[in-house]
């Protein structure tokens, strides 16, 4: 028996897909964790313009920061600034927020201007580093890393 391919087969075809897509993403879809990024975010959002402006003033710096990831841990390293520098530094998880790091950091500026965050912190995933700084004006680096 030969079944001819007409537009009575193929839109009962393209329907029967979309009904097992469907299917499909509702039964595996909601197992899928995920949380609100903050709880306050409406205030954050009228702050952004801080953000802004200190990421101006990052990407006006001669030598960024550069970021290694080692077997043993997470090694950021700092440009050259005038005078002493402190911040903190957020590890981000998308998934989960048990699993952010967030530190404050000190650097000297005669120190070597490393930051070295170890793998015992960190578990497998995507990370966003979130990095606020003040030394001579107010600086913000982020950038997304994937952990292994």
């Amino acid at each position: 028996m030969k079944i001819k391919f007409n537009w009575d087969i193929g839109i009962f075809l393209s329907f029967f897909i979309f009904i097992i897509f469907i299917i499909y993403i509702s039964l595996f879809f909601p197992h899928e964790k995920s949380e609100l990024v903050s709880d306050r975010y409406y205030e954050e959002e009228i702050k952004y313009q801080e953000i802004i402006n200190e990421k101006k003033n990052g990407s006006t710096l001669p030598k960024k920061i550069k970021i290694f990831i080692f077997y043993s841990g997470i090694q950021i390293i700092f440009p050259s600034m005038k005078s002493n520098s402190n911040g903190f530094i957020t590890l981000f998880r998308f998934s989960s927020k048990d699993l952010d790091i967030k530190r404050s950091f000190e650097i000297l500026k005669d120190s070597n201007k490393t930051l070295f965050i170890p793998k015992k912190f960190l578990r497998k995933g995507y990370y966003k580093i979130i990095i606020r700084w003040k030394s001579d004006k107010k600086y913000f680096f982020e950038k997304d890393i994937y952990w292994k």
